[in-house]
C-alpha cells in the first residue's frame, strides 16, 4: 500500500468513528447542512441569517430567564438582559426610522403571534377585522376562515381586481364593513402598494390598521418600497413582521406600534399571553439589525442596501425567464418575489415534487381567483433573496427561470433541468 492509500484508509476510518459518535440528531443536522447547500432555494419567506446571527441563536443567552421587561423583571441577574433587549428595540426602531412614533416589542416569537398580539390589544369579542382574500395574496394569520380566531371576530376580506390591489375596491370594502380592524400586507402579492393612502382610506372610515411588512420588511428598511411608519393618518396603528425573510435575520418577529398604543401592546405580550422572553433570538435578530445598518457586515461584504436592489433585479430575472419559456406570472413583479399561473393541466403539488428532485426548492401557491384546491393550488410561488444572499446573479437568475419554466411548459425534462441546477449550484457561496 502506496502512502496515499495509507493516509486515505486513516481518513476514512476517522470519519467512521466520527459518524458513529453522532446521535441522530446530529446527523440529521449535518444531513440538512448538505441539503441546504446543495440545492437552489427559491423560497420567498426564507433566507440564510449570517453566521453571527446564527451563534448567538446558541449562545449563552438562551440560559437565562426574563420574564418582564428592562427595568421591571420577575428574576435576578438581568442587568445584561436589560441593556440587550433595550439596544435590539433601538436598533429595531433605526432600521424603519420609527424612533418618534413608535415603539417596539422584540419579545414575541414569530409572525402569525405577533399578529394575535395586536387583535388581542385592540379588538373586542364581536369586532369586525378586514383583510385581504386568501387566494388574492393574503396570509393565514390575517384572521381567515382556518383561524381559530374568528370564533371571537367578524371576518372579511377585500379581493384584488386583474390581479392587482385597486383603492376603489379596497374603499368599497371599508364602507360596506365598517371594520374596527384592516390589515394590510400579504404573503403573495408582487406588485408594490402605498401605505400612506391606504392608511389614510382606513383611517377615514374609522378603522385601526395593523400593517403586516414580513415579507417587504427587508425592502422597507433600504427604501425600496412604501412605509408604514409615518405620523398621523398617514401611519399604521401597528406594524408586525418577520424578520427572517428580506431582513435576513433569525426565525423572530417585532411588533411595532404608535406611542399611544405601546403599553397596551406590551400588557398583551407580557403578561397577558407569554411568559419568558427568548434572549438569544432577540440577541440574532440584534445582530442582523446590526448588518441591515452597516454597522456590521454579511459574509460576502454587500451592504444591505445593495443586497436589496439586487434582490429586486433578480426576482425581475427570474421573472424574465419563466416568460421568456412560455409561462404566464399574475402580475409583474416589483419585490422579492414571483407568482407564476401554472397551466391547468400541471398539477402544482406535482410539480412541486418534480422541481425538489432535481435540487429546486419552491412552494405552490394560489393564485387570484383560483378555483382549485388550496392543496392543489394555481401557482407557483419563487423568491429571489435567499439565492441572492449566496451570491447567485441576474443571468444566473435568468437562466434558472428559464429552465424551469421550460421544464412547466414541457419543454425540457428533469435530466436537463437536473444538469442547469447542479451547474448554478457550483458558484454559490455557503457560509456555515
Amino acid at each position: 500500500m502506496g502512502r496515499r492509500g495509507f493516509f486515505s484508509q486513516i481518513g476514512n476510518y476517522l470519519v467512521f468513528l466520527y459518524n458513529k459518535a453522532m446521535n441522530q440528531i446530529q446527523k440529521l443536522t449535518d444531513t440538512e447542512n448538505e441539503r441546504q447547500k446543495s440545492t437552489l432555494n427559491l423560497i420567498a419567506s426564507e433566507n440564510y441569517p449570517s453566521p453571527k446571527a446564527l451563534t448567538l441563536l446558541g449562545s449563552i443567552w438562551n440560559d437565562k430567564y426574563a420574564e418582564g421587561y428592562p427595568g421591571k423583571r420577575y428574576y435576578a441577574g438581568n442587568v445584561n438582559a436589560d441593556s440587550l433587549e433595550e439596544f435590539v428595540q433601538a436598533k429595531a426602531l433605526e432600521v424603519f426610522n420609527a424612533r418618534e412614533d413608535y415603539g417596539v416589542n422584540v419579545q414575541v416569537l414569530s409572525g402569525s403571534p405577533a399578529n394575535a398580539m395586536v387583535y388581542f390589544t385592540v379588538l373586542e369579542p364581536g369586532d369586525t377585522v378586514l383583510s385581504l382574500n386568501l387566494n388574492s395574496g393574503g396570509h393565514l394569520s390575517h384572521l381567515h376562515t382556518t383561524s381559530s380566531y374568528v370564533k371571537f371576530f367578524k371576518h372579511f376580506t377585500y379581493s384584488l381586481r386583474g390581479g392587482k390591489l385597486h383603492e376603489a375596491e379596497f374603499e368599497q370594502a371599508l364602507k360596506e364593513h365598517k371594520p374596527r380592524l384592516v390589515v394590510i400586507g400579504y404573503s403573495s402579492y408582487p406588485a408594490q402598494y402605498e401605505f400612506t393612502r391606504l392608511c389614510q382610506l382606513a383611517h377615514a372610515y374609522g378603522a385601526l390598521v395593523l400593517a403586516d411588512i414580513s415579507h417587504i420588511a427587508g425592502l422597507v428598511a433600504a427604501g425600496q418600497h412604501s412605509s408604514p411608519f409615518h405620523s398621523g393618518a398617514s401611519g399604521a396603528d401597528f406594524v408586525t413582521t418577520t424578520t427572517h425573510k428580506t431582513l435576513r435575520g433569525p426565525r423572530s418577529a417585532l411588533v411595532f406600534a404608535k406611542k399611544e398604543y405601546m403599553p397596551a401592546v406590551n400588557k398583551t405580550v407580557f403578561p397577558g399571553t407569554s411568559g419568558g422572553p427568548h434572549l438569544n433570538q432577540i440577541a440574532a435578530v440584534g445582530q442582523s439589525l446590526l448588518e441591515v445598518l452597516g454597522e456590521e457586515t454579511y459574509p460576502d461584504k454587500t451592504p444591505f442596501n445593495e443586497y436589496i436592489q439586487d434582490v429586486l433585479k433578480n426576482a425581475k430575472a427570474l421573472e424574465s425567464g419563466l416568460k421568456q419559456a412560455g409561462v404566464h406570472v399574475t402580475i409583474p413583479t416589483a419585490t422579492h418575489l414571483v407568482l407564476a399561473k401554472l397551466p391547468e393541466e400541471v398539477d402544482s403539488l406535482t410539480l412541486q415534487n418534480d422541481l425538489e428532485e432535481v435540487g429546486i426548492i419552491t412552494n405552490r401557491n394560489a393564485i387570484p381567483g383560483d378555483e382549485k384546491s388550496p392543496w392543489r393550488p394555481g401557482g407557483l410561488r419563487l423568491g429571489s433573496a435567499a439565492l441572492t444572499s449566496r451570491g447567485m446573479k441576474h443571468d444566473d437568475f435568468l437562466m434558472l427561470g428559464e429552465a424551469i419554466g421550460s421544464f412547466i411548459m414541457g419543454k425540457k425534462d428533469k435530466a436537463e433541468l437536473s444538469i442547469v441546477t447542479k451547474d448554478l449550484q457550483k458558484s454559490l457561496k455557503w457560509y456555515y
